[in-house]
């Protein structure tokens, strides 16, 4: 953060001066998960280092699409920028750990901002980044580190920002037509872009491990290596918009929505998790248990599971991340876990001291990166404090099983809010600032939606009514 270390920002801005640095991107993460922020010359660098970055807090209630803003609702007491004061400026503290140069742009280096309230009063407290580490440092209070790694899912489409604006959901052209899971074939054909992807990612200082076409057509995923919680969720956060701007350069249009098309797979955001002690010791392996899931695993998998419910909106954020949930999706539609099961909403992995994880498989492609790892870690957490015990464990396919006979989680944004709203839970470890700014949104969204004539409607009423 600024002023966090004189000595390390001279040596930042030496090494920018030796590699002929001239631009600096500083931005950061808003509550859809967009990056927010300035392009500066590296001449400015010095003073913002000292004094962070001045940016307008208003970008914390705009629509996603920017078409409008949310207002403060009546009788909010916690943090809500609104006009009536103005929206004054907030300030960017730039991270010098997140310093990177950014191959597929001249001369640049971007660095990651945390947000803070005017004069260095404090964080902003719906800060996804800010919300993230507070839930790490309570686990750090509880001796353990965590640590995760998230699968991303996306689309690459023969589209640009401009061409999809009059387009119909199944007018939009994918890379390929034809998907082909797991394809080596196929993938060679979308190897130009796929593999351009990958290196500028590497030399970007993300952790690429593999790349695969998916079940979807031009749909592709790309695993992260699993790191600390924060540097992962930076991560996601970076390789999302790093996507974005190398398919734009390529004349195409990548997507992490989570159902483009009702036909498509849709894209998924698989989130690993692991704990370990402040000694480096694994937290979730133990020989003598069976399948070696020590008691503090079941006690993580079993606050998970309680919590899935009410914490469903933060990792399924819009309207249209409800219609991913489908049997057989691969998607997490139910508060269930088995060893090894892709059909339960937390798959367990057990590879010995090293790889014993949970997989938890309900955010989609859409999720705020920061905001759902916040979520699915301070749902296990919780469930360490509490002592819980999870119910069995299921090795069937729960797809088949009836909807009475496993716990269903919400299936539209409408009721995954209104249980957030209600939920105790998440006030005490996201804080309620963050919380009651967050359903505002979201139920500003679903008015957006409830207002919009879409073609659905005008293909089903407007001639035969």
């Amino acid at each position: 953060m600024a002023n966090a270390n004189p000595s390390e920002h001279e040596a930042l801005l030496r090494d920018l001066h030796d590699r002929g640095v001239t631009t600096v991107v500083l931005g950061g993460t808003d509550t859809h998960g967009v990056m927010r922020g300035k392009r500066i010359p590296v001449n400015q660098l010095e003073r913002i280092l000292a004094d962070g970055m001045a940016l307008c807090d208003v970008f914390w209630v705009m629509h996603v699409d920017e078409s409008d803003l949310v207002q403060r609702p009546v009788g909010h007491d916690g943090y809500f920028p609104t006009e009536r004061n103005g929206y004054p400026d907030i300030l960017g503290l730039p991270d010098v750990s997140t310093a990177r140069i950014v191959p597929w742009h001249d001369d640049t280096v971007l660095m990651l901002c945390d947000w803070s309230l005017p004069h260095h009063a404090g964080p902003v407290p719906i800060d996804p980044r800010h919300v993230l580490r507070r839930v790490i440092e309570r686990g750090h209070a509880m001796g353990l580190e965590a640590f995760s790694a998230l699968e991303l899912e996306f689309y690459l489409l023969q589209e640009t920002p401009d061409s999809i604006v009059d387009l119909h959901p199944w007018e939009l052209t994918p890379l390929q037509a034809r998907p082909s899971t797991y394809g080596v074939v196929l993938g060679s054909r979308q190897e130009p872009i796929a593999r351009q992807i990958r290196e500028r990612m590497l030399e970007y200082g993300l952790p690429i491990e593999a790349c695969n076409p998916e079940t979807g057509p031009g749909q592709f995923e790309i695993n992260l290596r699993y790191d600390q919680a924060l540097a992962a969720a930076d991560h996601a956060f970076l390789f999302k918009s790093g996507v974005k701007e190398l398919a734009a350069q390529n004349g195409l249009l990548a997507t992490f929505m989570a159902k483009p098309n009702a036909e498509w797979a849709g894209n998924s955001c698989h989130i690993h998790l692991s704990l370990r002690g402040l000694d480096g010791s694994a937290v979730f392996y133990d020989e003598g248990q069976p399948h070696g899931i020590s008691p503090t695993m079941r006690q993580f998998i079993a606050g998970s599971l309680a919590v899935m419910p009410e914490f469903t909106a933060l990792l399924a954020p819009n309207p249209n991340s409800y219609r991913r949930y489908r049997p057989y999706s691969w998607a997490g539609t139910t508060a269930t876990w088995g060893i090894d099961n892709r059909s339960a909403g937390l798959r367990v992995v057990c590879e010995g001291a090293s790889g014993t994880r949970v997989e938890h498989r309900q955010a989609g492609g859409d999720a705020n990166a920061y905001i759902a790892s916040a979520a699915v870690l301070a749902a296990g957490l919780s469930g360490i404090a509490a002592q819980l015990e999870p119910p069995e464990m299921i090795d069937s396919d729960i797809y088949a099983m009836d909807p009475d006979e496993v716990p269903q989680l919400p299936r539209s944004l409408e009721q995954a809010v209104e249980l957030l709203h209600t939920s105790t839970l998440a006030r005490e470890w996201l804080g309620a600032d963050f919380v009651d700014h967050y359903v505002a949104m979201k139920r500003a969204e679903l008015a957006a939606q409830a207002a919009a004539v879409t073609n659905w409607d005008v293909r089903r009423y407007l001639e035969a009514l």
